[in-house]
Parts: structure tokens; C-alpha cells; sequence
């Protein structure tokens, strides 16, 4: 009689559910969970291959931005100037003595009392700036009654929104209570000399600044900061005089940039540069494709094989076990195609190969050796035709481009886990149906069972001997 309790039917109804998902949907659910698994992990290959396949990339090239091309330049001295070297750089050593260096040209005003009449004409006033390129008139309006403070500030103000750093102006009080202002050029050099000329009226020379040559600024009366001949940088390289506009330099020697820092006086001795292969670059970037590989390579040989705990995922798949053989071949097998006698093996540069733990870079001296002696033969071992870096990409690649093996496996896989995914769904729904139809024969039952009692409460007011 408790069965056909409310809390009755829902156990029975709960165990319907239990041993039919059990029966129905578990199953279903224990294959959408393999292929699940089996989606994500090679999801997950994919991206460790086109890690991979990135760095190969620039490993397969034989231009000067070749891996094995990197070029660093030392100074002997870097208090005086730093040097950066691309990988166009010319490997050799140059020498260099720096005698000045380059100045942004500067004019200096009159000193004036700030809050004294100036004296300056009323109406339109128009002067000229030049600088480099920059060239143009500039105007002010004026009243006339100005001080030397305002003219000076009207004066900044139109300079600096016009040239927009081509110049800049700043008016400031050398002493409390006096006034004056500069113009200096945004770029150094003689190439980047400041004129200044009043167009009409006279706005510069009611402050000193109608040059009409090049004055030098003494005892506060308005001139330049610097000769003429102050303003380039002048050095003396692998015995040559030069001159420069600037204080960084890169048309001296073929892909390096130097940085001028500071004039070397007389007897000190000259600033030698060398410009050689950035071995330490080299090396981390061999380190890393190592890295990448072995990421990949690891990845798919610990997922592809079993032990007595765990079975891999990539277990028996054919596609795993060929990536996995390609991969070691790929870079313990011998380069072809190369001259007799050139590198072939990466063994020869350092690199060592195992099946179980993969690349290792076993000898750093014998890879540095190879770049300094034979960078030819060191590039072509990973980017001729049948190159390392060549055979990998092409490999990679076939498996992770858009229309690529592993987007073919995960397709499928994804099309069977979607089919899935509606069977459970249909199961559920055929679970909850079927559950519905044997509630309502439960409650049926229930009803009828409450029918027969309340027939015997009635038979046995009249002394019968009842139904039970």
C-alpha cells in the first residue's frame, strides 16, 4: 500500500528515470564525451602546431632576415655613443673619434622689463620663421599699448600654433621682474637653422629678433646661442672627416643606427665598433624553435602511446602516428640536395634528436662555430628545399591550414558529437514521456485503490465483515 502513496509513485517514477538513463542515455553520453575529449585534444595540437609553424617560418627563410643572419655591434665605450646593427649590417669593425656634437639651433630675445610699454605698432603685425622645411609668415594683431610681457607671449603663441613643433617659442624671466623669450628649431643641425625676419611692422625687432645676420646672444641683447658652425655633429670615422645635421647617425655603416652621446676630448682614445652575428640571439631563437617543437612533438607521441594507467587519446589513429614519425624524420633524417661536404644533419650544429624527449641544443660551442665559419651552409641546412625548417612547415602546415587534416578530424568529430548530442536529447524527452504515462497509471491505480477502501468504510457500518 505505500507504493501508491504520493511519495510512493515518486520513487517509482525515480527509478524508472534511473535505470532507463542508465539503460538509454549513459551510453550516449559516455561516446559524446570520447569524441569530446578527442575534439579538444587535437584543438589543442593545432595550436601547438601553428606555434610551431610560426617560428619554422622564419627559420625557412634565406634572405638577411634569416634567423641565422642576426647581427649585433658592440662599442668599446658606450659613454660616448650606442650602436643597434639589423640584420643588413656588414660584419667588420670601424672606428670613430667624436668632435661635437649636433645642436638644435636656438635664438635667444632682448631681455626686457616684463611689465614696461614696448613701444610696438598697432594693427596686423606679419614676420617670417624658418627652420628646415618649415617656412612661413605669421601674424599678430596688436593695439600698441602692449607690454614687453605680452608682446613676447603673443609672439610665442602664434609661432608655436603655427609651426607645430617645427619650431617651438617659450617666453620666460631670467630674473625676477625681467622678461625675454627663444626660438628653438624642433630638429638639429645646420640644415634646420632658424631665420627670422618682421614682414611688416615691427613685432621681432621691437624684441631683437630682426636678424638681419647671425649676432651671438651676449650680456641679455637677442642673438643666436651658436655659430654656425656649432650645429652639426662633427666626427672623424675610419679616418674621414664627416659631418652630420644629427646626433643619430645611419648612413655610415650598412644597417647600423649610432647614437652620438658625447664630444671625446683630446686624448681619449677612439671608440672602436664591431659588427659581427648576434650569437646570443641566435642561440635564444634556436632555443625556442626547439621549445616549439618539442611542445608539439611531445604532445602528440605521450597522447599516441598507452601504459597499463592510461591509454592515449591518440591511441590507434593513424593520422597522430604519422605526425609523430613525419615530425622526428623531419629533423633527424639527412638534409638532401646540399654540396658534398656541407652540413646535413642538425647534429653537426649542436642539435641533438631523441624519440622519448626530443630536440636539445647538446653543444652551444658547435652551433656558434658553425654560424661564424660556415652562416651559408647553416641556413641552407634549415631552408634549401629539402631543408629542416622547409620539410617541418610543409608538414605543419598540412596538418593546420583552414582546409587541413586536423579540421577534417574535428569536423567529424563535432558532426558525430552534434548527433549525439540530439539522441540524448530525443532519449530524455522519450525518458520523460514514459515516465509521465506511468504516473498517470500510478495516480489511476492510487484512485482506485481509495475507491475500494472508502467502499469498505461503508459496508462495514452495517456490520459487514469488510473487503480485507
Amino acid at each position: 500500500m505505500d507504493l501508491l502513496t504520493t511519495s510512493g509513485i515518486e520513487n517509482l517514477i525515480s527509478t524508472y528515470r534511473y535505470y532507463e538513463q542508465n539503460r538509454r542515455v549513459y551510453p550516449l553520453q559516455q561516446r559524446k564525451e570520447k569524441f569530446t575529449n578527442l575534439s579538444n585534444a587535437w584543438g589543442e595540437l593545432k595550436t601547438k602546431l601553428k606555434t610551431l609553424e610560426s617560428i619554422v617560418e622564419s627559420f625557412k627563410s634565406t634572405d638577411s632576415d634569416s634567423v641565422f643572419n642576426s647581427k649585433t655591434a658592440q662599442v668599446s665605450s658606450e659613454e660616448y655613443l650606442s650602436a643597434t646593427a639589423t640584420s643588413d649590417a656588414i660584419r667588420g669593425t670601424y672606428s670613430i673619434q667624436i668632435d661635437q656634437l649636433a645642436k638644435h639651433d636656438s635664438v635667444i630675445a632682448d631681455t626686457k622689463t616684463a611689465d614696461s610699454a614696448s613701444g610696438v605698432q598697432a594693427g596686423t603685425l606679419t614676420f617670417r620663421v624658418t627652420s628646415g622645411s618649415f617656412d612661413e609668415v605669421i601674424s599678430i594683431e596688436t593695439t600698441g599699448l602692449e607690454t614687453y610681457q605680452e608682446l613676447m607671449e603673443m609672439v610665442s603663441d602664434a609661432i608655436n600654433e603655427a609651426a607645430n613643433g617645427s619650431v617651438t617659442a617659450s617666453v620666460f624671466a631670467p630674473v625676477s621682474g625681467d622678461i625675454t623669450m627663444t626660438i628653438t628649431a624642433g630638429d638639429s643641425g645646420k640644415d634646420n637653422e632658424i631665420t627670422l625676419s618682421d614682414v611688416s611692422g615691427n613685432a621681432l625687432d621691437t624684441i631683437g629678433l630682426n636678424l638681419s645676420s647671425r649676432v651671438i646672444a651676449s650680456g641679455g641683447s637677442a642673438g643666436y646661442l651658436y655659430a654656425e658652425d656649432e650645429l652639426n655633429a662633427k666626427l672623424v670615422f675610419n679616418g674621414l672627416n664627416i659631418e652630420r645635421s644629427s646626433n643619430t647617425i645611419d648612413d655610415l655603416i650598412n644597417g647600423v643606427t649610432l647614437e652620438l652621446k658625447k664630444k671625446m676630448e683630446t686624448g681619449v682614445p677612439l671608440v672602436n665598433i664591431t659588427v659581427d652575428y648576434d650569437l646570443e640571439e641566435i642561440k635564444n631563437q634556436v632555443e625556442d624553435f626547439i621549445s616549439k617543437f618539442n611542445e608539439a612533438y611531445n604532445y602528440v607521441k605521450d597522447n599516441y602511446n598507452s601504459t597499463k594507467e592510461k591509454r592515449g587519446i591518440f591511441t590507434g589513429n593513424s593520422n597522430a602516428f604519422t605526425l609523430k614519425q613525419s615530425m622526428a624524420n623531419s629533423v633527424y633524417q639527412q638534409v638532401t640536395g646540399l654540396g658534398d661536404g656541407e652540413l646535413s644533419f642538425l647534429s653537426e650544429i649542436g642539435i641533438e634528436f631523441d624519440t622519448e624527449t626530443g630536440l636539445s641544443l647538446a653543444s652551444k660551442s658547435k652551433l656558434e662555430d658553425a654560424v661564424k665559419s660556415k652562416p651559408d651552409e647553416v641556413v641552407n641546412l634549415f631552408a634549401s628545399s629539402d631543408g629542416v625548417a622547409t620539410r617541418l612547415y610543409d608538414l605543419v602546415d598540412n596538418y593546420v591550414k583552414v582546409d587541413g587534416v586536423i579540421s577534417h578530424i574535428t569536423d567529424s568529430y563535432d558532426d558525430t558529437i552534434s548527433y549525439l548530442s540530439d539522441k540524448i536529447t530525443y532519449q530524455n524527452e522519450k525518458i520523460d514521456s514514459g515516465a509521465e504515462i506511468l504516473r498517470l497509471k500510478y495516480e489511476q491505480l492510487q484512485q482506485q485503490l481509495a475507491d475500494l477502501l472508502a467502499g469498505q468504510n461503508y459496508f462495514s457500518q452495517f456490520g459487514g465483515s469488510g473487503l480485507f
